[in-house]
């Protein structure tokens, strides 16, 4: 859908149907002189006899291809749906969100990373474009910060806030981060949601998997933002990137580093509801006038359906 203001085309991808159609309507004007060819190869008395006859077309500049190409102009147009916006439309949540898990566990705290970790939080809160965002955060539990919100200047501010003593608890539980926006998601009746993790990828286990595959099984797409630990705290884990690729997999997203978020961001921007309540909504938020246009292109055939005089 393209939104031009007062004016939306619902399905744009017929507009380049027109420019095909200009290109047949001249392709036939230049063969509309059926008596051109012919008047090379026979005799004139029997091209005469045979215009008379109505066997070949009389020399002329017949207008047919052009209602014909300005029909399938028409045509073209009209499928692709221009579209108003109905005075009296209710007001609809967009329900495809974005869900950001932030990974506040030691390895990102102690290992250096939490500028890292922040910075890209606030640069997919900076370009979520219409689509609402949830933000949680999580080491050893997981913590809610914000429903679903169009609005994302307060959840700027407390990723600003977040600091080496924001958790309660240490450790890492990304399973448990995923079952929260799995629940989050279901409370919000979300239906094409992105779930983003911010993480160096610690602690990806079974569990983690297991709830990136719920979440896709529920329409959900699970993606991550792999935060390169500056140094590594004595005593930890290194991080697996392998898990995080995994875990990609699983929940039908991709991973990508801080410093390359523009995969991500395409997809995110990408993403678009083609549930059926989506259709649903689009027939009570728009009033398609492509109908009309259509209507316009049949008048503009009934030319071609008037009988010709044989001589």
């Amino acid at each position: 859908m393209i939104d031009l203001g007062d004016l939306l085309i619902l399905r744009p991808l017929w507009i380049l149907a027109v420019p095909l159609a200009l290109l047949g309507a001249l392709l036939l004007a230049r063969r509309s002189d059926g008596s051109a060819a012919w008047a090379r190869v026979i005799d004139p008395q029997l091209l005469v006899f045979l215009q008379g006859r109505g066997m070949i077309d009389p020399a002329s500049r017949s207008a047919r291809p052009w209602l014909i190409g300005t029909s399938a102009v028409l045509l073209a147009l009209g499928l692709s749906g221009p579209a108003t916006r109905r005075a009296d439309a209710p007001v609809f949540r967009n329900l495809d969100v974005i869900m950001i898990l932030m990974d506040l566990s030691p390895s990102i705290i102690q290992g250096g990373s939490l500028d890292d970790a922040q910075a890209a939080v606030s640069r997919l809160l900076d370009v979520h474009g219409t689509r609402p965002v949830a933000l949680a955060v999580y080491a050893g539990e997981s913590f809610l910060v914000s429903v679903p919100v169009e609005e994302t200047a307060s959840l700027q501010t407390a990723v600003g806030a977040i600091d080496a003593e924001t958790m309660p608890v240490t450790g890492s539980r990304p399973d448990r981060a995923l079952a929260l926006a799995r629940g989050t998601l279901a409370d919000a009746a979300a239906e094409s949601a992105d779930v983003v993790l911010v993480t160096d990828g610690g602690a990806l286990g079974p569990d983690a998997l297991s709830e990136a595959r719920l979440l896709q099984a529920a329409g959900a797409r699970v993606s991550a933002v792999q935060i390169i630990p500056q140094n590594a705290p004595y005593g930890m884990t290194p991080a697996d990137p392998d898990g995080l690729n995994s875990l990609a997999a699983a929940g039908g997203g991709i991973v990508v580093t801080p410093d390359d978020l523009q995969p991500l961001l395409k997809q995110l921007n990408a993403r678009q509801s083609q549930s059926q309540a989506d259709i649903t909504r689009r027939s009570v938020l728009y009033r398609d006038q492509g109908r009309w246009i259509v209507a316009l292109a049949c008048l503009a055939l009934l030319p071609l359906f008037r009988r010709r005089r044989v001589a």
